[in-house]
């Protein structure tokens, strides 16, 4: 199962922010879902429980970035449920243009082929040290 939820987290990803189809990506992600991304440094930092709320950050994520492109540079199965992403994102500011590279990780878990919770990191270090696990 563990491969198979790395798949699911690079789908939400792309259907998310590359291809911008909400509907098919929060098909992916539980009715009761958790993105946590109060550790980011942009402005839509935030909780967001729930389809509607997530749906909401995303829209306001998307109308900030014309391109927003997130790939996965490490995928670490921590447990069956449980997975660290490690991301690069290249990025270009809607009003700027300003083209942008970040890097970061998330925490991830997957129940029966759906996203329970989602929790940025600034680090891959930060997110295992987030789950007891060191790098």
């Amino acid at each position: 199962m563990s491969q198979e939820n790395v798949e699911v987290v690079r789908t939400v990803l792309d259907l998310a922010f590359v291809r911008r189809d909400f509907d098919a990506a929060l098909r992916l992600i539980d009715a009761e879902g958790v993105v946590d991304w109060t550790d980011s440094r942009a402005p839509y930092s935030g909780i967001y429980r729930g389809h509607a709320e997530i749906r909401k950050a995303w829209e306001a994520w998307t109308n900030a970035w014309d391109e927003w492109n997130p790939q996965i540079e490490e995928a670490i199965v921590v447990d069956p449920e449980t997975v660290v992403v490690v991301t690069l994102v290249h990025a270009r500011g809607r009003d700027s243009g300003v083209p942008v590279i970040a890097h970061g990780a998330s925490v991830w878990m997957v129940r029966a082929g759906k996203v329970v919770q989602a929790r940025l990191h600034q680090s891959k270090g930060d997110a295992l040290e987030a789950l007891g696990l060191s790098e």
